[in-house]
């Protein structure tokens, strides 16, 4: 009897990492009101976008950032090698959330979604996308 006890706080110990690394995937996949970065930037990457983001308006709680196939300035040499979303917003406030709808890393192009919680009345973000020549 002793030994099926151990044997069963030696299975509940190997779930224990596998429930923490689900808790922060889904942690990443929301990044509610918070700076969220997606990939790495290394030493050869090069700024290729950096835009502020303002939701001010009663009316406008979601806006789309487009960077790549779809905007003229976006340079084709260049892959994606990081996306990153820093939450300006005053630390009083949640802000909002960043999500990554389409493209970054390994591509040419990124869509960022930016969503302002009803509870902040201005949403700040600062979104910079990095890239290396190929």
């Amino acid at each position: 009897m002793l030994t099926h006890t151990t044997l069963l706080i030696k299975r509940s110990s190997q779930l224990l990492p596998l429930l923490l690394l689900l808790q922060l995937l889904l942690a990443a996949l929301r990044c509610d009101g918070a700076t969220v970065t997606w990939g790495q930037v290394n030493k050869y990457a090069s700024t290729l976008h950096a835009q502020d983001v303002y939701l001010a308006d009663a009316n406008v709680n979601v806006t789309d950032v487009v960077y790549g196939t779809q905007n003229p300035e976006a340079v084709d040499a260049y892959t994606i090698t990081a996306v990153h979303a820093y939450d300006m917003t005053p630390p009083e406030g949640d802000g909002g959330r960043a999500l990554l709808l389409g493209g970054g890393v390994g591509q040419q192009y990124a869509t960022v979604r930016f969503q302002r919680h009803r509870s902040v009345p201005v949403l700040h973000y600062q979104l910079v996308i990095y890239g290396v020549e190929l």
